[in-house]
């Protein structure tokens, strides 16, 4: 099956097999921050990404149940706050202890 994600809000089609989960899709596109923590239930959180702003664990979410909403992995979220040249906002609260 086709299906069409928006990743970091960046759009990615690909043909994928419809149980391939949404954590094996992100990992098989380069998306490396987004960690197989082993556990295979959700329970450890390594595998964590932002689904329309809501954290949801993707080893336990099929990559085709995320068509049409926006993830984030924590390659997008929050940078440094000073990067020479260019300056940003920071980290997001997420990212701080």
């Amino acid at each position: 099956m086709k299906i069409t994600l928006e990743v970091n809000h960046k759009k990615i089609s690909k043909e994928i097999d419809p149980g391939m989960t949404l954590l094996a899709f992100l990992r098989a596109e380069g998306f490396f921050g987004t960690k197989f923590g082993g556990c295979q239930k959700g329970e450890c959180g390594a595998c964590t990404v932002l689904l329309d702003g809501k954290p949801v664990n993707s080893c336990s979410l099929l990559a085709a149940q995320a068509e049409g909403h926006l993830l984030q992995t924590i390659e997008s979220i929050g940078e440094n706050p000073d990067q020479g040249w260019k300056k940003t906002a920071g980290l997001s609260l997420i990212q701080t202890p």
